[in-house]
């Protein structure tokens, strides 16, 4: 497993990618592959086909976000911050 793949958070993002997208999409597969060990992140990212799927997927993010209203935007990073918070804690850290 790729160090990426051993945070918890990380991992449970891969894992949703797997098990939602089909294997004809480069994200899913690259987020297989991340789980599976098979390679490390910078080998499989000098594919192009995974290059290009997160570029799409990126671009993709990027204009959902814009759609978003500030109050949804308010709510997305209300809940990153209670995950980064939880996680410091979890880590036996403080975080600010």
């Amino acid at each position: 497993m790729s160090e990426i793949a051993d945070d918890p958070v990380a991992r449970s993002l891969l894992q949703h990618l797997a098990d939602v997208r089909g294997t004809d999409d480069p994200v899913g597969e690259l987020a297989r592959a991340l789980i599976s060990g098979e390679a490390s992140p910078q080998e499989l990212l000098r594919d192009s086909w995974f290059g290009e799927g997160l570029a799409g997927a990126v671009e993709a993010g990027q204009t959902e976000l814009r759609r978003m209203s500030p109050e949804q935007l308010a709510m997305l990073e209300d809940g990153a911050a209670r995950l980064h918070r939880d996680r410091g804690a979890g880590e036996g850290g403080a975080t600010s």
